[in-house]
């Protein structure tokens, strides 16, 4: 074959590629969304800390965002949203995604957004659908973060069955490459389906699992720092990690239980400050009961054990109050077992009020 007929080869190719993934999203599309919708979170409220955090009392603005998002045609979705950050005063991207929805169950997204991995890290990609003010330990340790990447979302058995997979860059929003990939997956078993009734019993188990080989990627909150340090503050993974996810809910009525299990094995390179064979693992247990949908009492059982220092274990009382669609106020209270030291979200005898709007 001819230098130019190879090139017309390639071109033709890259086209069709193209044909496949436009034209059954612009099929397919029955939703059509506005080119352009507006949304946010704002979170604010007092925080109680005990001495032994070293951080004082006072009001805080948890939580301010801004996204936009719509549908471009019949062919793209998108997602842009920011966070601005308190601390050093400045915006910071969250989420920066295109979708295109090959067909009505199944969708493929490119940009910077959060893998398909675990059940609460998903809640966590918009923080007002949490429970508690912030997720888990084990979740916000080991739970991939918002990476940049290729991932694919579908559904199937009438909605029962749900599953993604994607490959990223591995080393969180930093949109260069460390030189390695990270592979994540998941899939989701719901007994009802995409059509959930409040009077039916419905159970859900899902799995997830990722592998990631990195030469400067962050790591979760608490991982490797027994201290309340601050994940921005934390040094970077030099190494392969392995990790893995598995949770289970029941619902019935206006009573909940969710329990969730993470670990996370790290094999990591000479150079890096971690010991060889590192790992860190935990979860929680977290039962609700929600009446009329306006009043929520919640309690959690929260484990972690970090790559680096000791066990931390909480139990956490809430109380949440839904007074409008998009309000919410929010009573929280943690007691801290056998000692465990603070953490750089939680730690015992801290208390919190917070009033939220998510739109």
């Amino acid at each position: 074959m001819s230098g130019r007929a190879g090139d017309r080869w390639v071109r033709f190719s890259l086209l069709a590629f193209i044909a496949v993934l436009v034209a059954p999203g612009a099929l397919a599309a029955q939703n059509a969304r506005e080119p352009l919708e507006f949304g946010g979170l704002l979170r604010t409220g007092l925080r109680i800390e005990p001495d032994e955090t070293g951080r004082v009392d006072g009001f805080e603005i948890f939580d301010a965002r801004a996204k936009a998002s719509g549908q471009v045609g019949l062919v793209f979705d998108y997602l842009i949203q920011v966070e601005f950050d308190t601390g050093d005063e400045t915006f910071r991207l969250l989420d920066a995604a295109a979708t295109i929805p090959i067909l009505p169950e199944f969708e493929l997204s490119l940009g910077l957004f959060r893998p398909a991995f675990g059940l609460e890290a998903g809640l966590d990609s918009d923080r007002g659908d949490l429970t508690f003010l912030e997720p888990a330990q084990a979740t916000a340790g080991i739970a991939p973060g918002r990476q940049v990447g290729l991932g694919i979302d579908g559904s199937t058995f009438d909605g029962r069955l749900t599953y993604g997979a994607g490959v990223f860059n591995g080393n969180g929003s930093t949109v260069s490459n460390d030189g390695g990939f990270m592979v994540s997956g998941r899939a989701e078993y719901n007994s009802i389906g995409t059509i959930a009734f409040y009077e039916d019993f419905v159970i859900q188990v899902g799995g997830s699992l990722a592998y990631s080989k990195d030469t400067a990627a962050p790591l979760g909150d608490g991982v490797v720092a027994p201290d309340p340090l601050p994940i921005e503050d934390a040094p970077l993974f030099s190494g392969e990690r392995f990790l893995l996810g598995a949770d289970v809910q029941a619902t019935y009525r206006e009573w909940s239980l969710t329990g969730e299990y993470y670990g996370a094995d790290y094999t990591p390179d000479p150079a890096d400050p971690l010991p060889d064979d590192a790992s860190s693992h935990g979860g929680y247990v977290e039962a609700g009961f929600r009446a009329y949908g306006a009043v929520e009492l919640v309690t959690r059982y929260d484990a972690f054990k970090p790559a680096v220092g000791e066990d931390r274990r909480f139990l956490l009382f809430g109380f949440n109050v839904y007074p409008g669609t998009y309000a919410k106020f929010g009573l929280q209270y943690a007691v801290g077992l056998d000692d465990a030291l603070p953490t750089a979200t939680v730690a015992g005898n801290q208390f919190i009020f917070y009033a939220q709007v998510d739109f």
